[in-house]
C-alpha cells in the first residue's frame, strides 16, 4: 500500500511537469505567430512618412525665401508723402517689415494649408486605400497589391498637391493685403502729417502663386521617382 501511494505521487509529479512544458510550448508557439496587421501598419507608416515628405519638400523648394522676397521686390510699391518731401529713412523702413511680414504670412498659410489639405487627413486616406484592396490587412494581399497601393498613394498625393495650390491661390491676395494693411498702421501711428499707400499686392500674389503650381508638377514627379521603390520596400516589409 505504501509503494503503491509513492508511485501515485511520483506519477502525479510526472502530469504537472509534462502539463507545465506543454503549457510554456504552446504559449512559445503562440508568441511566435506573426501579429495580424503588422504588415499593414508597416506599410502605412511608410506611405505615410514618404508621401508626407514629397508634399512638405515641393512647396518648401517652391516657396522659399528668395521667391517670395523677389515677389515683394519686384512689385510691391511703398509711397510716404507728408507737408515735406522727406520721409526720414521710413519708406526704407517699411518695405523692410512689409518683406518680412508677407514672407510669414505666406509661409504660416502654406503651412496650414498643406496639413488642411493632406497631411492631416492623409494616414486615414491612405488605411482607406489599403483596405479596400485587402480588407483583411493581411501581408500576403498587401504584398501581392504593392503595385496598385502604391498607385492609390501617388492618386491621393497629387490630387492633394493640386488641391493646396487652388486653395493658396484662392486665399493668398487676402493675406498679404492683411499683412499690408497691419504694417501700414503699424507704421502709421502718431504720424498724422505723412500718408502712406501701398501698391501692387495683387501682383505680388500672382508672382508667388506660380511657384505653388510648379509644386505640384514637383510632387508628380517625385511619386514618379520613388514609386518602384516604394513597391519594392512594401513587398520587403510582407516578406518579413
Amino acid at each position: 500500500m505504501r509503494t503503491f501511494a509513492i508511485l501515485a505521487f511520483f506519477m502525479a509529479m510526472f502530469a504537472m511537469l509534462c502539463g507545465s512544458v506543454s503549457a510554456e510550448t504552446a504559449l512559445e508557439r503562440r508568441a511566435a505567430k506573426p501579429v495580424v496587421g503588422a504588415a499593414f501598419e508597416a506599410t502605412l507608416d511608410l506611405l505615410v512618412k514618404e508621401h508626407s515628405t514629397i508634399v512638405l519638400k515641393a512647396y518648401a523648394d517652391t516657396c522659399t525665401d528668395t521667391n517670395i522676397h523677389a515677389a515683394v521686390s519686384s512689385n510691391l510699391r511703398v509711397q510716404v508723402t507728408g507737408l515735406v518731401n522727406i520721409d526720414f529713412g521710413l519708406g526704407s523702413k517699411l518695405s523692410a517689415a512689409l518683406q518680412t511680414s508677407i514672407k510669414a504670412s505666406v509661409k504660416a498659410e502654406v503651412d496650414a494649408t498643406i496639413k488642411a489639405q493632406f497631411t492631416a487627413n492623409l494616414r486615414a486616406n491612405l488605411a482607406a486605400a489599403i483596405t479596400k484592396r485587402c480588407p483583411a490587412h493581411d501581408a500576403a494581399c498587401i504584398k501581392l497589391q504593392a503595385k496598385n497601393i502604391v498607385k492609390d498613394a501617388v492618386k491621393i498625393t497629387t490630387k492633394a498637391s493640386v488641391k493646396i495650390s487652388d486653395k493658396l491661390a484662392a486665399k493668398l491676395n487676402i493675406k498679404i493685403k492683411s499683412a499690408v494693411e497691419a504694417q501700414i498702421k503699424k507704421f502709421s501711428v502718431n504720424l498724422f502729417l505723412v500718408k502712406i499707400s501701398v501698391s501692387g499686392d495683387v501682383k505680388v500674389s500672382e508672382s508667388i502663386i506660380v511657384h505653388f503650381k510648379a509644386a505640384i508638377d514637383l510632387c508628380a514627379q517625385a511619386c514618379i521617382d520613388i514609386s518602384a521603390k516604394e513597391v519594392s520596400k512594401i513587398k520587403t516589409i510582407c516578406s518579413a
